[in-house]
Parts: structure tokens; C-alpha cells; sequence
């Protein structure tokens, strides 16, 4: 299936969307740009570009905030300085229990109903910051490094504790644009990680190999890059470490802190990727010790010994999520470019991504309007654009499409691509949206206008409200039909001022105009 094929079918018919040869949605076009920065003020339409692949949609108060800026100027504005306020957390993250595996049914069904209720809220909390996100943006690059070092709420085992999923997200927020080498040696000592891959069953008689495995398979350096000796001694690294979850159970760092258990550490010398970490007695294995001399040192191993690897595999990575999601449309010499820059700056992810993001590669015209939007972008966005509240749950909604923050499918995370959209997924996107407009009042819909400079000329507010809402430029066929069907309402266009003057007809207009762009194949792009 090719890129978009699921879109195709979708054509522009007589209710908004003119059936045009012309007008359907091309294949990326050949690129010829690099990695070069791009060092020309930026348009609107730029500005709108980088909005839509740094945070989950443009606004016009943030567009408005990098026009005529340089590339540099903007990317490091949205950026951030580093310093960022953290967000007010749920009330609930410090809230402990007992352990309901060892209750009886009805104190269980009670616990775990409980964390159920939390997820939901935390889903709630996390999908309000990013709908009401301004500059710096913080929360796409958050989702981003959730959707890589994942973790599920619903697993094996049962639930997540949400307080645990909390803090995991916590810590990726915080890390999102610092070392990625300390990046991983945090992650691997995180609570919800620990529990997720069952780090906490891992002991020195029944060593499991589950977070060694995908600490170098789906974290780090890819398949093919280690063998199953090298997996089994990271197991024996990794024994020893809890968290403590419940108020039945240890916990001496505090409540949802991880902790080292010295009994079930295999304390004896490992190998792992040709190098060795060496054995130690009972003065020496001790929580302070072991992280730094074992932990942290399988993470340097894997670093020195693959770092080539790592370089490409998450260069490739963050090359899919910001410019093209296609796994055979990735720019391998763009990849290599960019796995050279992040070695050379000792896996400093901020460079990378900086470099990435004001580079003539990413606004290079074939580059834009290429990505279909994952359910995140498409519920996010759209409520962010209308800056309207959310009508229905955001984090129900996202489900509805399959993507479910804070519970992938699986260890992998969502595979995406032409997968965000099916014969399934499609008409509750539609529904999504029709809800969402169909509950912005008219004073709404008339505020939305207004935020264009020349909301009163019916012909280029439309253009602005295409620009804004759609990634492309569209033919004339389609203005045509938007400014005089939906916005027009069949009006001339000298009546325009008198709608607008009288309220009702112009909040009808624009809510046409509306509806016809949700109905466009286009609208699913960014």
C-alpha cells in the first residue's frame, strides 16, 4: 500500500470538494536540499509548517510570533531555553495503595477501578497541555520520546499505576532535548519502565531478559547489533531493582521510587558487546555502586561499542517523525548527515533537532503537506486551531482513531504511517470534527475569523482560513467553491460586511467552510 492510497479514494465531490484530476494529492517529490540551514525570513506558509511538525497544530498568536524571523531565530524560540515551568501535575501522583494482587477481589476491582479513573484523568491532563501549548513547544517532543521508550497502562501484568506513568512522563519531558546517553541511563532505572518489562521480577536466579533486549533492539541501537549472549548479560546487569509501588510493600527511597534489592543482584562479572563489568563482593554491592558501575556502564558499553548504530537508528527515527513517515521515503544521506551531527556532539539531542528543523531539507516544498496526521495532531490540532475546549473526551476520541496515549500496542509503539487511517478509523475522525464545530457558538466562529487581519474581505479570509487549516496551497476550483458556496453562502461578495455586521449568516459561513475542509483528503495532511 502506498503512501496516502487509503486517501485517494477520497475525491472532491459536490458537497465542497470539486472532483479535479488535478486535486489529488501527489507523491512526495524529488528533494534536493540538505541539511544546509535555511536562511530566508519565514513566510506564513513556513511559519505554519513548523508549527504543524514542532507542536500539534499552528496558532495564529504562535505564527504570528516567528513570521519574518529566520529559520534559527524561530526553531530556538519554540525550543525553549531549557528553563521550562513544570506543569501543575494531577492531584492524585502521591496517592498510594496496597498491593492489589494480594487482596481480596472486591478491595482489587476497587484499586484498580481507581487506576483506571486516574489514566483517563491523566490522559485529560496531558492532551490540555498540549492543546493549550504555547511557545516554547515542549509537549510534541515529549510525545515523541513517549512513543519511543514506551510503556503501557493496560500490559501483562495488568494495569500501570498511573502515578508511575506520571512520573515516567515527568522525566521524559525533562530529558526531551538534553543527552540522549543519560537519556537512556534514566530510563532504565524508571519506575514504569522497570514494571513494564518486568525489571522488577529480575533477579539473580531468574534472570529476565526483557529490558535488556530492548534497551538495544528498540531503544537504542536496532536489531542485528547484538547477540543473545550479549542480552542474557545485560539481564544479569539489570537484577536487583524494584519500585516501591504499595504501602504493604518496601520502599525506602520513598513512595514510586526505584530501589536496589543487594540479595538479587547477581553480583558476579559480565560481559556484554566484547567489553566486561566486573564482579564485585558484598561491600560493594550497594545501590550507589552498582548504578554506576554496572548500569551506567552497560549504557557507555553500548554507546562506545554501537554508537554508529545509535546515531542512525534514532536519527532515522526522529527523520520519520518530523519530516516523512514512509520507510521507504527516509533520505538515507540526510540520515547519515544527521547520525554524523549527533555523534559529533556526543548525543546532545537538542543540535540535532535544531539543525533538523531550520535545514533547507525540512521546508523544502516537498516536505510539506506529506505527513498524515496521527490522531494525536488530528484531535490536538484541530481543538487547538478552533481554540475550542474539548466537545468529547480527547483521550476516548484518540482511541476511537488507535493511538492511545501512554498505552501502545506493544513495546514497539504504534507502527502509524497509512495505518493512522481506515475504513475504520476514518468516519470517527469525521465525527470527531463535525462535533467539534458543530459546538462553537457563533460568537466563536466569528472570533475565529477575526483572528485573520483581513477577516472583512470575504476573499482573503478565506484564503487565510485554507492556509491555516489546510497544508497546501488548493486550485482555484476549490477557492472558488469555499468563498462562494460555504463562506458566501450564494451571497455576492460585497454582502460579506453585512453578514458579518449581522452575525447569524457570517458564523453560518464560516462554519461551512469548516465542514468542507474536514471533508477534504488534504485536511488529514500536515
Amino acid at each position: 500500500m502506498k503512501r496516502r492510497s487509503f486517501l485517494s479514494f477520497l475525491r472532491f465531490e459536490n458537497d465542497g470538494r470539486i472532483e479535479n484530476k488535478d486535486d489529488k494529492i501527489p507523491e512526495r517529490a524529488a528533494l534536493s536540499t540538505g541539511l544546509e540551514p535555511l536562511v530566508t525570513p519565514l513566510t506564513l506558509n513556513q511559519a505554519y509548517h513548523l508549527l504543524r511538525r514542532i507542536t500539534f497544530a499552528p496558532t495564529v498568536a504562535a505564527a504570528n510570533q516567528i513570521v519574518g524571523k529566520t529559520p534559527e531565530e524561530a526553531v530556538e524560540l519554540l525550543l525553549g531555553a531549557g528553563n521550562d515551568t513544570a506543569p501543575t501535575p494531577p492531584v492524585w501522583i502521591d496517592v498510594i495503595t496496597e498491593n492489589p494482587a494480594g487482596a481480596d477481589i472486591f478491595t482489587r476491582n476497587s484499586i484498580e477501578g481507581q487506576w483506571r479513573t486516574n489514566y483517563s484523568d491523566l490522559v485529560r491532563w496531558w492532551a490540555e497541555l498540549m492543546r493549550k501549548e504555547g511557545i516554547p513547544a515542549i509537549e510534541k517532543l515529549t510525545q515523541f520520546w513517549s512513543s519511543h521508550f514506551t510503556s503501557e497502562f493496560t500490559f501483562d501484568e495488568g494495569y500501570m499505576p498511573p502515578q508511575l506513568l506520571y512520573r515516567q512522563n515527568k522525566l521524559i519531558r525533562e530529558s526531551r532535548l538534553g543527552n540522549f546517553k543519560q537519556f537512556a541511563k534514566d530510563i532504565t532505572l524508571d519506575g514504569a519502565m522497570l514494571v513494564y518489562l518486568g525489571g522488577v521480577l529480575n533477579t539473580k536466579k531468574s534472570p529476565n531478559e526483557n529490558y535488556g533486549r530492548e534497551l538495544m533492539e528498540l531503544f537504542t541501537c536496532g536489531l542485528g547489533q547484538y547477540s543473545e549472549g550479549d542480552v542474557k548479560e545485560a539481564a544479569r546487569v539489570l537484577t536487583g531493582w524494584r519500585v516501591g509501588r504499595f504501602n504493604d510493600e518496601p520502599k525506602p527511597n520513598g513512595i514510586y521510587a526505584t530501589y536496589f534489592s543487594p540479595p538479587d543482584h547477581d553480583a558476579g562479572s559480565k560481559q556484554v558487546l566484547g567489553m566486561s563489568i566486573v564482579a564485585r563482593d558484598t561491600d560493594t554491592n550497594t545501590e550507589y555502586l552498582v548504578k554506576t558501575e554496572e548500569i551506567n556502564k552497560l549504557v557507555d558499553i553500548i554507546f562506545e561499542i554501537r554508537g554508529d548504530a545509535i546515531a542512525r537508528f534514532i536519527s532515522r527515527k526522529i527523520y520519520r517523525y518530523f519530516i516523512y513517515s514512509s520507510p521507504s521515503g527516509t533520505d538515507e544521506n540526510i540520515i547519515e548527515q544527521m547520525a554524523t551531527l549527533f555523534k559529533q556532539n556526543n548525543f546532545q539531542i537538542r543540535p540535532l533537532i535544531s539543525t533538523l528543523l531550520k535545514s533547507a531539507h525540512f521546508f523544502d516544498e516537498a516536505n510539506i503537506g506529506v505527513q498524515i496526521k496521527t490522531p494525536v495532531e488530528y484531535v490536538v490540532g484541530f481543538a487547538r486551531q478552533l481554540s475550542k475546549a474539548f466537545v468529547s473526551d480527547a483521550g476516548t476520541s484518540m482511541a476511537s482513531m488507535e493511538q492511545t496515549l501512554m498505552d501502545p500496542p506493544n513495546v514497539s509503539g504504534w507502527e502509524g504511517y497509512h495505518r493512522w487511517i481506515s475504513t475504520k478509523t476514518y468516519p470517527n475522525r469525521r465525527q470527531f470534527a463535525t462535533a467539534l464545530i458543530s459546538a462553537m457558538s457563533n460568537q466563536e466562529l466569528i472570533d475565529l475569523a477575526k483572528q485573520f487581519p483581513d477577516y472583512t474581505d470575504a476573499d482573503k479570509l478565506t484564503a487565510a482560513l485554507e492556509t491555516f487549516f489546510l497544508p497546501k496551497p488548493v486550485i482555484a476550483s476549490r477557492h472558488k467553491y469555499y468563498l462562494e458556496e460555504a463562506l458566501l453562502q450564494k451571497q455576492p461578495t460585497y454582502e460579506w460586511q453585512a453578514m458579518l455586521n449581522e452575525g447569524t449568516s457570517a458564523a453560518r459561513g464560516i462554519k461551512a467552510v469548516l465542514m468542507a475542509f474536514i471533508k477534504a483528503p488534504d485536511f488529514h495532511l500536515c
